[in-house]
């Protein structure tokens, strides 16, 4: 719990504009009350956080500079895995 992954799809629309669909997952802790008393139950959560225009060229550096700003917009960083929290880091 408290972290969040991220998925990712590009695509052209009839005009060959692209973009990109940023889907965010997590678990979230909800305290349920049952008949033993208070129960944590664990939901998996998923939500479009992110959908952007990307143009110019595809490689993995402007993808992941599109990523990045989406990430930076909803101030999530702290919250994704120690992997992607060091590229963020030499990112910024």
């Amino acid at each position: 719990m408290g972290k969040i992954s991220f998925t990712t799809d590009m695509w052209s629309d009839p005009n060959r504009t692209p973009y990109m669909a940023i889907t965010a997952h997590w678990i979230e802790g909800v305290t349920e009350e049952t008949v033993n008393g208070p129960k944590l139950v664990l939901k998996l959560r998923s939500d479009l956080v992110g959908f952007e225009r990307v143009p110019g060229h595809h490689d993995g550096a402007h993808l992941g500079y599109a990523f990045l700003h989406v990430v930076d917009y909803l101030e999530v960083a702290d919250k994704v895995s120690c992997y992607f929290s060091c590229a963020y880091n030499s990112y910024r």
